[in-house]
C-alpha cells in the first residue's frame, strides 16, 4: 500500500515538475516569471486548489497525518523537523521531507536505497520555492530553476 502511495505521489510531482505550462492542478498562478519560451511558476501550493495561498504550509503533512514514517525528528518545540522511510538496509528510501520550525516545508527529496533519485524541491522560510530540479544516481540532472524570496526566477542551469 505504501509503495502505491509513493508511486502515485512521485508520478504527480514529476508531472507537475516537468510541465512548462500552467494547468489547473497544484500550481499557484499568482507569481509567474516569463521566459522566452515558457512560463515558470515560482510558488507551489498544497493539493487542494487555491490561488490565494502564497506559502506552502506543512499542515497536511503534520505528525498526526504522517505518523507511519520510519523516521521522524522533532525540534525542541515539538514541531516536526524531518521525516521519511528506510529500506531494509536502513538507507533512505522514498520521499523525505524537512520542515522549518515554523511548520513550513523546507524541502522534499526522493531516494532510492539511499541515493537521491527523482524530484527535489527546496523552499524559503516564507514558503516560496528556492529551487527545483531532478536527481539521478545522486547527481543533479536536467534543468534546475532557482528563485529569489519573492518568487522571481533568478537563473536556470542545465546539468
Amino acid at each position: 500500500m505504501k509503495n502505491l502511495i509513493y508511486t502515485t505521489l512521485l508520478g504527480s510531482l514529476i508531472l507537475v515538475g516537468c510541465s512548462n505550462e500552467t494547468e489547473e492542478t497544484t500550481v499557484d498562478n499568482t507569481n509567474q516569471e516569463s521566459t522566452e519560451n515558457s512560463t515558470i511558476d515560482s510558488t507551489i501550493t498544497p493539493s487542494e486548489e487555491s490561488n490565494d495561498i502564497e506559502t506552502f504550509m506543512a499542515s497536511e503533512d503534520s505528525p498526526e497525518v504522517s505518523s507511519e514514517k520510519d523516521y521522524q525528528e522533532y525540534y525542541e518545540t515539538g514541531e516536526l523537523k524531518i521525516e521519511g522511510d528506510y529500506d531494509d538496509n536502513e538507507a533512505r528510501h522514498g520521499l523525505w521531507v524537512s520542515y522549518y520550525e515554523s511548520g513550513i516545508k523546507w524541502s522534499e527529496s526522493y531516494y532510492v536505497h539511499g541515493i537521491k533519485s527523482g524530484h527535489s524541491i527546496t523552499f524559503f522560510p516564507n514558503g516560496k520555492v528556492r529551487y527545483v530540479g531532478e536527481y539521478a544516481d545522486d547527481k543533479q540532472i536536467g534543468q534546475w530553476s532557482f528563485y529569489d524570496e519573492e518568487g522571481n526566477l533568478v537563473k536556470e542551469e542545465d546539468y
